[in-house]
């Protein structure tokens, strides 16, 4: 009996000191959301989109941005990692992964492009067609499904 009694007591001393970590992590989380602001959504490079590269890279603009555990924000933090990306009729994307593309853009930091994990997260292009179903609701800015959720 004596040694039930402890083990209950031992089990539900452990169960009520589990609950604050889980906490902490969830504060330390949304204290990171806070300092960064909302998060941006980054697609894959597309000639549909944005063009032939060697012919339409001169009006996309470099930007960097920075990666903290996958998802890419305006704002650098302690940790972060510089990508650099492009900016085009305000959305972003990766650059292309073409042979001839590296070196060609000389307003391009190639020290910060993007790595192959980065290329892997980005949201893929799906061509609009006027038959599709949202008739264009929801496709504000290239923001992804809701305005911090990073879209993947």
């Amino acid at each position: 009996m004596r040694t039930i009694m402890l083990t209950s007591a031992s089990v539900l001393a452990l169960s009520l000191t589990q609950p604050a970590p889980a906490r902490a992590q969830v504060s330390v989380g949304v204290a990171i959301g806070a300092q960064l602001g909302p998060s941006l959504s980054i697609f894959a490079y597309s000639p549909a989109r944005y063009g032939e590269w060697r012919e339409h890279y001169r009006a996309w603009t470099p930007v960097e941005v920075y990666e903290v555990d996958g998802r890419y924000y305006h704002r650098r933090m302690r940790g972060a990692r510089v990508v650099v990306v492009y900016e085009y009729h305000d959305q972003y994307f990766f650059p292309p992964r073409d042979d001839g593309w590296r070196g060609y853009d000389r307003r391009y930091d190639y020290d910060h492009r993007p790595l192959v994990v980065d290329y892997e997260r980005a949201r893929p292009y799906h061509e609009r067609h006027e038959d599709d179903d949202d008739h264009g609701h929801g496709r504000g800015r290239g923001r992804g499904r809701g305005h911090g959720d990073g879209g993947g």
